[in-house]
């Protein structure tokens, strides 16, 4: 029967020191593992085995609850698995985990960060269809909303010029009337949009988009019943969208 350790090489029979393998100071038989650190291991798995339990038990509970207690969960259970590989010297398999990781680590972050920028994107286009309708038109009470929202639906931001564009189907960009230019925000609004749509007061005037009605302006204020259904300048316009002038019962 081979000895499981010798406390010197010179002390290993001739023929067999190929069998050994110097570890912690001494030459221990390949494939021998000490029994403190087999103990150590059992211990450490079966602390591990309950600590993946448990988290295996809050996944169920945050998955529709709670998805950043969730993710963290999910995350531990990774660090315990890899803990356990690691000990148990599955060294293959711990790398494929590792790899298989930061693989969706990287595809979550993307993923976060369209997320970022398709806000930013619908807020850009929001802020700027209030804007240019209010040059032109007064939306009907509380119909702003949906004006932005049909404009979000027909329009997106070209990431190489930042600007507000129309696409087609094949995700092509919409030429103006002359065909010689992409479409503007301002020209689909004024010659398409506005024309067509029931979302905006009628005019009590001449009917001319952009009128001059002027209501009267009392301390930076104007009383709602005066621009409501009225074609008024549309620097008051943009006074009232900044809130330079405050619009008051």
């Amino acid at each position: 029967m081979l000895k499981q350790s010798y406390d010197k090489e010179t002390e290993i029979p001739e023929g067999l020191k190929e069998h050994y393998t110097s570890k912690d100071g001494v030459f221990v038989l390949d494939g021998f593992v000490p029994k403190n650190k087999v103990d150590e291991f059992r211990s450490n798995n079966i602390s591990l085995v309950k600590e993946k339990t448990e988290l295996e038990n809050q996944l169920l509970k945050f998955k529709d609850i709670d998805p950043d207690k969730y993710s963290e969960s999910v995350q531990k259970l990774q660090e315990l698995e890899n803990s356990r590989l690691e000990q148990a010297g599955e060294w293959k398999v711990l790398k494929a985990n590792l790899e298989q990781q930061s693989a969706e680590a990287i595809k979550a972050a993307k993923t976060q960060a369209a997320k970022i920028q398709e806000g930013w994107n619908k807020e850009k286009i929001a802020n700027q269809t209030a804007m240019t309708v209010l040059k032109h038109a007064m939306p009907a009470e509380g119909n702003m909303k949906y004006i932005q929202a049909d404009i979000q639906s027909v329009t997106s931001i070209d990431p190489d010029t930042n600007q507000i564009v129309f696409l087609d189907e094949k995700g092509l960009k919409l030429k103006n009337e002359a065909g010689d230019k992409d479409l503007t925000l301002e020209e689909y609004l004024t010659k398409q949009y506005i024309p067509q749509s029931n979302l905006f007061q009628k005019s009590q005037g001449g009917g001319a988009i952009g009128g001059v009605d002027i209501p009267m302006v009392t301390q930076g204020q104007v009383r709602i019943d005066n621009v409501s259904g009225r074609d008024v300048p549309g620097s008051m316009i943009e006074d009232l969208a900044s809130g330079k002038i405050k619009a008051v019962d």
